[in-house]
Parts: C-alpha cells; sequence; structure tokens
C-alpha cells in the first residue's frame, strides 16, 4: 500500500493535493513551529535522511531522499513508512513549506493508513529471527506468569524461546522479538561505538535507536547518533560498519573524500560493506 502527497493536479489522484508555490507559501513564524524537522547525515542509501513533524502535538517520523531525477516534493505512506522526496537541491526553507501544506493530507490518510497496515511477518514466517547473521528458531512457549512477566524471550544456542499466553498470538510473538532484540541493540552499539571511537577520533557520543525502515543509522548536527535496532539481526562486521560510519560524520557531515578516509580508519572494507548492507535490506526490515 502506498499513498502519495505531490504538489500539482489532483483529479485523477484523489490522494493527492496541490501545494503553493514556495515563494508565496506563508512564512509565518507561528505556523513553522509546528514543524521541527530534525535532519541528519544518514546511512543506507547515503542520501536517506531522517526527521520529525510535529502534527498535532504528535511526533511523526518520516524519512527523506533527495534525488537528482526529481523535480518536485511528495509524500507516500507504504510499509516503509512515512516517506519524503525531494529534489536534490530542494531548500530547507522550502521542504519546511511543503511539510506545513501536508498537514491536512496527512490528518486524511495517517489513520486509514495505521487501520489498515497488517504485520510485516505472519506466524508462518515467524518460525526464525535473524540474530547477527544467523537464523534462529523460534518456540513460542504457553505461560500461565502475571502480565508483567509475559512475552519473555530466552536465548539458547540455536533457538529462541518465547513466553506468551498465547503462542499462536503472531502480533503478540513479533512484539516479543522485537521488543528483546531492541533491548540487545544499545547496549551493544554503546559498545561497538565506544570501541571504535578513538580509532576513528572522535568522543563516545550519546547513541539512541530508531525504528525506521530504511536508514541503519544518522548523526544530528549536534552530535547524536542514532542506529537502527534491526541491525542487530546483521552480521557484526556490518553493524561495525554502520557504527563506524556515523561516528565519522561527527568529523566530517557530508560524504566527501575526506569522510571516507575517516571511515576507512574503522573500516577498511566499507566499499564491500555497503554493497552487502544493501542486500541484507530487505531481510533486516521484515520484522
Amino acid at each position: 500500500m502506498s499513498i502519495p502527497h505531490h504538489p500539482g493536479p489532483s483529479r485523477q489522484q484523489p490522494a493527492t493535493q496541490p501545494a503553493p508555490d514556495p515563494a508565496q507559501a506563508n512564512h509565518d513564524s507561528s505556523a513553522r513551529t509546528a514543524i521541527r524537522g530534525q535532519a541528519a547525515r544518514g546511512t543506507h542509501l547515503d542520501t536517506d535522511q531522517v526527521g520529525l513533524i510535529q502534527l498535532d502535538g504528535r511526533p511523526i517520523e518520516y524519512t527523506m531522499r533527495r534525488s537528482v531525477r526529481r523535480k518536485r516534493a511528495m509524500l507516500s505512506l507504504s510499509d516503509r513508512g512515512l516517506m519524503l522526496a525531494v529534489p536534490l537541491r530542494m531548500s530547507s526553507r522550502a521542504i519546511e513549506d511543503f511539510l506545513q501544506v501536508s498537514h491536512p493530507w496527512l490528518r486524511r490518510h495517517l489513520p486509514r493508513w495505521q487501520a489498515s497496515a497488517r504485520p510485516h511477518l505472519e506466524l508462518d514466517t515467524l518460525q526464525q529471527v535473524l540474530w547477527m547473521g544467523e537464523s534462529l528458531r523460534v518456540d513460542p512457549v504457553a505461560t500461565d506468569v502475571a502480565a508483567a512477566d509475559a512475552r519473555r524471550v530466552d536465548r539458547q544456542a540455536a533457538s529462541v524461546t518465547v513466553l506468551l499466553p498465547d503462542p499462536g498470538d503472531c502480533a503478540s510473538l513479533r512484539l516479543a522479538l522485537r521488543g528483546w532484540i531492541q533491548s540487545q541493540a544499545l547496549p551493544h552499539f554503546t559498545e561497538r561505538a565506544r570501541y571504535f571511537a578513538p580509532v576513528v577520533g572522535v568522543g563516545l557520543p550519546p547513541i539512541k535507536l530508531t525504528d525506521a525502515r530504511t536508514l541503519w543509522g544518522s548523526c544530528t548536527p549536534k552530535g547524536l547518533v542514532r542506529l537502527n535496532w534491526r541491525l542487530m539481526q546483521a552480521p557484526p562486521h556490518l553493524i561495525d560498519y554502520v557504527v563506524v560510519h556515523e561516528l565519522a560524520h561527527l568529523l566530517e557531515p557530508n560524504h566527501s573524500s575526506r569522510f571516507w578516509a575517516v571511515v576507512e580508519r574503522g573500516c577498511r572494507e566499507h566499499r564491500g560493506a555497503r554493497r552487502e548492507l544493501s542486500q541484507w535490506q530487505r531481510r533486516l526490515a521484515a520484522l
């Protein structure tokens, strides 16, 4: 399911609406406070960035992708979440204007998209879960423990046991697996960042997790590093590559030759790692 929104005529496409010319848009400061775009240097496709829209007091995360071929901005809703596609050289002010006039479109389409979105995995595909590049067998087991202890995950050598009140509940099983991976992600990412920071030549930055489906990591202009918890499913050397990539952004905010020279301090095989990470994209995003 993909719901696009872009400026231009919308008679044939009910899910789109015209956007005003940015030069004529209302630049009232009170209107701008409704948007808090938090652009960050990102890792996956190197043009991806992550941001937040404050919609009626509620933060909505989006992934922004710049393209040399794109002529106008477009929002879309799909199983990847809220995506913002913009021309390569579209200014931050023009992007803010576009997001501002998109609020009515978001109010109309977000509830319907959220209601119709289905879990990415059905029960039969949850028989295995990826962990550090390996497939572990998933064993759902019924439990009578209190709700606070429900959805507990215990890992063995080649499997994970998931304690659930109802082992056949696909949504609960998926939540349990996600929660278990997320609980392991931040300590591991922090440990690897602590190891690589002196190699790259930076201090240990604050690290947080992100739930974006197409962005493995980002580094904000203020030095906050966000890493996707789904990376814990990837082989360890790919996790290390993303950690090094974001640490390098603390020194070099772009993807210049100087940036890649910094990356090479901690990951000499970064070119191969980038290609390999793209090959893992679909598998890692499934959960």
